[in-house]
Formats: C-alpha cells, sequence, structure tokens
C-alpha cells in the first residue's frame, strides 16, 4: 500500500495573502483541520501550510483576525511522496508531534493532504503497516 490510497479528497489550498478569519471560515465549511498555502494555482507548489491550531495560537497571542496568513503559517513542510509508504508518514508524524502531512508527487506539486484520521478509515492498514516494519526489520524491500 501507497500513501496515495489513503487520500480520499483534494487537497484545499488559501492563498498567503488570505486572512486568519478567510482561513477559519475554511476550516468550519469544509470541516478540515489544514490548508495548504499556495500562490500557484496550476501546478499547486505548496509554500506553507496553516492548521487550526495555528489559527488558535495567532487569536490567542492578540492577532487581528484581519492578519495576514503568511505571517503565522508554519513555512517548514513536512510532506511524503504519493508513491511512499504509510509507515514513513506515520514516523514523520510522531517524530514531529503532527497530525497532517502534505503529499506531493514526484515533481513537488501538491498530490494532496493526508491527516491522521485517514488512517483510521482503512482497515487492511494495520495489516500494511506491520507488514511494512517487517520488511524494513529484515531488510526486505
Amino acid at each position: 500500500m501507497r500513501v496515495e490510497a489513503l487520500i480520499k479528497r483534494s487537497p484545499v489550498t488559501i492563498s498567503p495573502s488570505a486572512t486568519i478569519r478567510q482561513a477559519a471560515e475554511v476550516f468550519a465549511r469544509e470541516k478540515i483541520g489544514l490548508l495548504v498555502v499556495a500562490s500557484s494555482v496550476s501546478p499547486v507548489k505548496p509554500q506553507a501550510v496553516i492548521s487550526e491550531r495555528d489559527v488558535v495560537r495567532a487569536v490567542a497571542k492578540g492577532t487581528p483576525l484581519t492578519g495576514q496568513l503568511d505571517t503565522v503559517a508554519t513555512k517548514k513542510l513536512i510532506s511524503v511522496k504519493r508513491s511512499d509508504r504509510p509507515s514513513k508518514a506515520v514516523r514523520l508524524m510522531m517524530d514531529n508531534g503532527i497530525r497532517h502531512l502534505v503529499v506531493e508527487n514526484d515533481d513537488g506539486t501538491l498530490f494532496g493532504v493526508l491527516s491522521i484520521r485517514d488512517f483510521f478509515r482503512e482497515a487492511k492498514l494495520l495489516n500494511s503497516f506491520l507488514k511494512d516494519e517487517a520488511e524494513e526489520v529484515h531488510g526486505v524491500d
């Protein structure tokens, strides 16, 4: 199994010039927890991400809701390729204490967003994860 098999919806992007309020509105409307910040539309090259937690932190610090996203977005992208194994994605999430990953095509363009929730949707994922871990321990690919 590859990461791309876990992606069930198109990623939602937002402009770096959008406001914190606009991001909050998109979170509520789309029922998601992460937006990919990108200025290009086609192909989409991710520049940063903004999470619901980022918005809460900004508001708690007193940042006005009219503030631009590029002032509070996380610019250090943590990503996986769509062809990577889910076990790599899990490790990255655990190592970095995050719940979402940007998923890229081989050319660095945006393929999707992987959420920790995506892992719970797949009954066969646990078996795949265990197989990947066993192969890694025994040096098989």
